[in-house]
């Protein structure tokens, strides 16, 4: 049975984000209606660091049967790809969740954005592999997420 302290904590994280966001539970983004995601963003929220949070969409890399996990089909085209780009471009890896992402200001945070290759954008006719919801200060989180389908 799971503990019932933390299933509450959990439920509570999700209610307690879409009430800073100004919004109800059901209007936020899927990715912060996990319980998980919910309380890894409370958390860094402490921080006025730009965060890029995101929601992995894991069928926008399994686009081709015959090779799982790569984009297009393509050995390196991964989601371990994007990770290991993000954090060797200044992101922090909070909590070690690979979905949410600190950095030390806002031109690493441009700069990291820029870095994403044209294989990880969203190529028509093909799932998308990712969201992005972006924070200049997760302070005012609060107030509105920029978000792109990538």
């Amino acid at each position: 049975m799971p503990n019932p302290i933390k299933y509450i904590f959990h439920k509570v994280s999700v209610k307690l984000l879409a009430h800073k966001c100004g919004k109800e539970t059901s209007e936020l983004p899927a990715s912060f209606q996990d319980p998980e995601i919910a309380s890894i963003i409370l958390r860094t929220g402490q921080s006025e660091m730009p965060v890029l949070i995101i929601q992995w969409n894991d069928q926008g890399f399994n686009d081709v049967l015959t090779v799982p996990n790569c984009r297009n089909g393509i050995p390196g085209q991964t989601k371990l790809v994007l990770i290991a780009l993000f954090v060797a471009n200044g992101g922090v890896n909070k909590y070690n969740a690979n979905t949410v992402f600190t950095f030390r200001d806002g031109e690493a945070h441009s700069a990291c954005e820029d870095m994403i290759p044209r294989w990880a954008r969203h190529q028509p006719g093909l799932a998308s592999q990712m969201s992005l919801f972006q924070f200049i200060e997760l302070t005012s989180i609060m107030t509105a997420w920029i978000s792109s389908r990538i």
